[in-house]
């Protein structure tokens, strides 16, 4: 699996985050108009080389501003406007590149057949990126009010689990279906907290625990979580997909779907 994280979103795909390094790294555009970003993307690529480590994760936030978005929306719409002739295209030109001058070419060699050999359709990645750079989300969110998404709600598909550490306690979690509420609080505040189903070892029965609480306002398509505790913005999630009693989104790294429990 391969994150690409833009501000507070979260794309996953497979096969992309070397070909997007390697590609950014050949834009003579990028190095000449971007030099510091460069450089720390740059840096950031020749230690996975030198370490062997996996090519699984391309967080732009280590380079990415709100001053200087505007700089990357401009560099990835030169490459995907000319998509057709990049450098990953032609493994020999890519073996030829600059970057891999002060490398062990069998090694190098290596890496780029792995990671390359499946790359996937670069247009879709190129699309991914720029919407997400220019509205700060990869979804299109859906625009809905607080009173449709106030009530109970159980995931019915989620890519990953809410998890708290149960090492300490009498708990094993059952399942990973999440309960999500939704609830009134204060001013144009609201309760969002999952629970997730656990048993207890020694009485043996099964009951619902508190595995993640923030308090959200709701607007403009997104949930904007804030820390219950200390009021302070955690990040901004995105709401779509909503239609017949169901929803999407994301907490954490983990996608969600989630249907609006009915009541009798």
């Amino acid at each position: 699996m391969n994150l690409l994280r833009i501000f507070d979103q979260t794309f996953t795909e497979r096969k992309f985050v070397f070909f997007i390094l390697f590609e950014l790294l050949n834009n003579v555009e990028f190095e000449e108009t971007m030099p510091v970003e460069y450089n720390k993307l740059l840096a950031d690529f020749n230690e996975k080389l030198k370490y062997g480590s996996s090519f699984s994760e391309l967080d732009l936030n280590s380079v990415l501003t709100q001053e200087n978005k505007a700089l990357f929306i401009k560099i990835f719409e030169s490459l995907n406007s000319n998509r057709f002739n990049l450098v990953s295209n032609d493994l020999n030109q890519v073996l030829r590149s600059k970057l891999f001058l002060n490398h062990d070419r069998r090694k190098i060699g290596n890496i780029i057949y792995k990671q390359l050999e499946n790359k996937i359709y670069v247009t879709d990645i190129f699309n991914a990126i720029l919407n997400a750079l220019k509205f700060e989300t990869f979804h299109e969110v859906s625009i809905v009010s607080a009173d449709e998404l106030l009530g109970d709600w159980t995931s019915i598909k989620e890519s990953g689990q809410l998890r708290i550490n149960y090492n300490m306690t009498d708990w094993t979690p059952i399942g990973s279906k999440i309960e999500l509420k939704i609830e009134e609080f204060e001013d144009d505040f609201y309760k969002f907290i999952c629970l997730a189903t656990v048993r207890d070892y020694n009485s043996r029965d099964f009951f619902l625990i508190n595995v993640h609480e923030t308090n959200v306002q709701i607007k403009n398509g997104f949930f904007y979580h804030y820390n219950f505790e200390t009021h302070k913005l955690i990040y901004k999630k995105p709401i779509y997909e909503f239609e017949n009693n169901t929803f999407k989104t994301t907490i954490g790294d983990y996608e969600f779907v989630f249907q609006k429990k009915i009541k009798f």
